[in-house]
């Protein structure tokens, strides 16, 4: 049986590699698709570098965090934690990196954890997460969720000083999952930081306002559903009319009714919080909506310095009150959005970093979108390979004229919710994300001297849009959305490269260590605070472990509830394993 098995087993597993090189094949000699990567213009960054920092020293800071949990007695204690390593950065006529003096920064740090009981963890955890179902990952999203809180805390520390950010995460991913996540907060119809402190005040509007705008810095479309949110924006600056508002949006007026109706109807909503007068001759804001950002701000800035100083329990309120998970990435989402106004208000820039993503945009939007804008002239059809990373790889090796550094030309972040289905954009999530937030570029660093098709790893990287350097190439394009037809304008590079994700790619090629496989093609920064993070955990999970069995075991010995303490499973493995010895 056992031989008939290896038998069919090496006839499936010859069959399926044959299919991957005839995959792998497909992609040599295809000088159309290579056209969809940019190779790095080293003097183009320098100057970009020389206009974008200036001349001088700098600092660059790689911020990265990790995280962990462990079970006992019927406690579950939750540990996370963050840091960062920075290194000097030099612009004269050259653009260049001290490496060697990269260390670990001791204002930049931040650990926490957190003890909750087993039958606490429904209360912390969302409603929309089915604890009975997939408990492992409910306690997975604890942790990681004060990682994430972490890592934007101390980046947004880092920018007070630090020119060039690296964060081991993609900026538009984490963007989204926070904003879905802060939406279910609005859906819910409550959160629980209305009630966390009395010093900085929240009412559930700023929290809608927060995730609905944005700072007040970040960029709205006037797309259809957008655009009511657009209309509340520009009366911050102050009153206005529908027709007025019409115009400066560059919307006709009667999509300016409709948004102005839209917008009277959800003041209602919110018992008319919002607006002081709304006729369409006349609106206004009431005084003090203007002012929701710096509530959000003060408040989510404070809830991470309590956290990490560990002044208190992150996640208990008064009595039985619990903020819940969701609430946490709300404040994520609010120190994410800070972080990229304090970083364009600083000159800084923000790279976000994935490295194990599972993205299919290039497949299923960008490459159909670049075909059908002229960019990239397909002699015919590409490869069926759906993973970017894959798909990437095997172009870079099959075609060794790609020379590295290269990156993909930049592309909206927006592109990661169309597909191309028939020649037509259609949303792939019913609706189609923000779009002028973030710009991404998929990137691979260096060929192997001996063997020119022996390469790095093809990383994802994605920066802020510029308003000013990126407007140039944002593009107007027709996406069907679930409510009909939607007029998108989404940045996409083309044939004109891009002075920002070039410099964003001589930072990264300058930026990773060679002599060690984890920094080859990545980054050496993040690589330093990935070991310091990874170490803290474990020493954390050691140490606190032991403080918990004691001053729980105490209380179960004095009490004799031993069955409570140690679940039967853990019970009978340890006398097995005793009696075994």
């Amino acid at each position: 049986m056992s031989s008939e098995i290896a038998e069919d087993l090496s006839k499936q597993t010859s069959e399926l590699v044959s299919r991957f090189e005839g995959r792998a094949s497909a992609f040599a000699h295809r000088p159309d698709l290579a056209a969809l990567t940019v190779q790095c213009d080293r003097t183009a960054a320098v100057k970009t570098a020389r206009k974008f920092f200036g001349d001088g020293e700098h600092v660059a800071t790689g911020v990265d965090g990790s995280m962990d949990f462990d079970e006992r007695l019927q406690m579950i204690l939750f540990y996370a934690n963050a840091t960062a390593y920075s290194c000097p950065f030099s612009v004269t006529d050259e653009l260049s990196f001290d490496l060697h003096s990269a260390h670990r920064e001791a204002k930049l740090a931040a650990s926490a954890a957190i003890p909750l009981w087993s039958e606490d963890l429904s209360s912390v955890s969302s409603s929309e997460l089915e604890i009975d179902i997939d408990l492992e990952h409910s306690m997975e999203k604890i942790p990681n969720s004060f990682m994430t809180l972490g890592e934007l805390y101390l980046g947004y520390l880092a920018c007070e000083g630090s020119r060039i950010l690296f964060l081991d995460r993609p900026l538009s991913g984490t963007y989204s999952v926070l904003s879905r996540e802060a939406r279910y907060v609005i859906k819910r119809g409550e959160s629980k930081l209305t009630k966390w402190s009395p010093e900085t005040p929240l009412s559930m509007l700023d929290i809608y306002l927060a995730v609905y705008l944005g700072s007040p810095a970040m960029v709205l479309p006037t797309r259809t559903r957008f655009l009511p949110f657009a209309f509340l924006k520009e009366l911050i600056g102050g009153p206005s009319n529908v027709e007025a508002l019409a115009s400066k949006l560059k919307v006709s007026e009667a999509e300016g009714e409709r948004a102005a109706a839209k917008l009277v109807k959800l003041d209602k909503k919110h018992n008319g919080a919002i607006l002081a007068d709304s006729t369409s001759s006349h609106l206004e804001l009431r005084a003090g909506v203007a002012g929701y950002w710096n509530r959000v701000l003060a408040l989510a800035l404070r809830y991470a310095k309590e956290v990490f100083a560990r002044s208190r329990h992150p996640l208990t309120l008064k009595g039985d009150e619990f903020l819940t998970i969701l609430d946490v990435d709300a404040v994520s989402l609010f120190l994410l959005q800070a972080l990229l106004d304090r970083a364009h208000e600083k000159r800084a820039l923000l790279i976000g970093i994935a490295k194990d993503t599972s993205a299919t945009d290039v497949a299923r939007s960008v490459l159909p979108f670049a075909s059908s804008r002229g960019f990239v002239g397909l002699r015919s059809s590409a490869p069926t390979l759906k993973n970017d990373r894959a798909f990437l790889s095997l172009l870079s090796s099959e075609n060794p004229d790609i020379l590295t550094p290269w990156r993909t030309m930049g592309y909206d972040a927006a592109f990661s919710t169309i597909v191309e289905i028939g020649g037509q954009l259609i949303s792939a999530r019913k609706v189609v994300s923000r779009e002028q937030v973030f710009v991404r570029s998929y990137f691979q660093l260096r060929t192997l001297r001996n063997d020119n098709r022996v390469r790095s790893q093809v990383f994802l990287f994605d920066r802020a849009f510029d308003p000013v350097e990126d407007s140039g190439a944002v593009r107007g394009f027709e996406v069907k959305e679930r409510s009909g037809a939607a007029r998108v304008a989404g940045y996409f590079e083309g044939d004109v490269p891009s002075d920002l994700s070039n410099m964003a790619l001589q930072v990264l090629a300058l930026n990773d260590n060679p002599e060690v496989f984890e920094a080859f093609g990545h980054n050496q920064l993040l690589y330093l605070a990935d070991k310091a993070v990874k170490a803290e955990v474990r020493m954390l999970r050691s140490s606190l472990r032991a403080v918990a069995d004691l001053r729980v075991g105490g209380v179960t010995s004095r009490r004799k509830i031993f069955g409570l303490v140690t679940p039967y499973r853990q019970q009978r493995a340890e006398a097995e394993h005793a009696r075994m010895k």
